[in-house]
């Protein structure tokens, strides 16, 4: 992966490079996740939008979260809300605090390993398949498309997991990516302290506690695949039945976004 150290946000890496199935690696460019974008600065506009040329954006956030903090508007580079929990779009929305913290308006530090399990409801699972198909047609286009949530690491740790799994890409693979979070998150422990001190009514053992849940751990994204193997028995037929995708999708997206791996092929 390649890791775009930006000032205005943070937690941002291109794809670009992951093995997929057989002798493929997904083209750099292509897929870049991270966290929203309300804070964008022009020089971080620049990168993002003008160097790497991203034309797409899934905001996977509530709607909120955007109304708190929308994103900033960039010419030429379409917005798509595609939330996994959000009380108007989704009918569904998540506030069940974790910890024993409290909920401030519409916001709670969840417990991750409660949330990840109950994104496979019906519902959000509904939200997956507009966003997989979303990202999937960017790549047969070849029109980079920038993936995000909030912080960048549970619902854009999600969808990514989805979309790098149903392309090819081994579970170590997409773990790896996923953990990768922590070096950005274990840059900013002072701010997500004093963040969930705000829930935590000012116990600092609890947020510590909180800031120590909320890093990305191999418990949570495993949790979520086991659900969704409860919900839909294989993951395969969570692939075809749920979100759409058979592999003769998967590999037609594969073969427009990705290129050989030489190494691969000298193995």
């Amino acid at each position: 992966m390649h890791v775009l150290e930006l000032d205005s946000i943070d937690n941002v890496r291109d794809l670009g490079g992951m093995a997929l199935a057989g002798p493929w690696r997904l083209r750099e460019g292509l897929l870049v996740r991270g966290s929203a974008l309300h804070g964008l600065s022009l020089h971080d506009e620049r990168i993002l939008f003008g160097s790497w040329g991203v034309r797409q954006v899934i905001d996977l956030r509530c709607g909120w979260e955007r109304e708190a903090k929308p994103n900033v508007s960039v010419p030429g580079v379409r917005q798509a809300h595609v939330p996994f929990y959000d009380r108007d779009v989704v009918g569904i929305e998540y506030s069940e605090p974790g910890c024993g913290s409290k909920v401030i308006g519409r916001d709670a530090a969840c417990d991750p390993r409660r949330f990840y399990p109950s994104l496979a409801n019906p519902r959000t699972v509904g939200q997956m398949k507009k966003a997989v198909h979303l990202v999937f047609s960017c790549l047969l286009e070849g029109r980079p498309v920038y993936v995000h949530c909030s912080g960048g690491k549970d619902r854009s740790g999600v969808l990514c997991a989805i979309v790098l799994s149903a392309l090819g890409a081994s579970d170590e693979a997409i773990m790896e990516d996923y953990l990768f979070t922590n070096v950005a998150r274990d840059r900013k422990h002072d701010q997500l302290l004093a963040h969930f001190m705000g829930f935590s009514e000012g116990d600092v053992a609890r947020a510590e506690l909180l800031v120590e849940q909320h890093r990305a751990h191999r418990a949570y994204l495993e949790a979520f695949w086991h659900s969704i193997r409860e919900a839909h028995g294989t993951r395969r037929a969570f692939f075809e039945r749920a979100l759409g995708v058979d592999e003769a999708l998967a590999a037609q997206v594969r073969s427009a976004c990705a290129e050989m791996d030489a190494q691969a092929l000298s193995a």
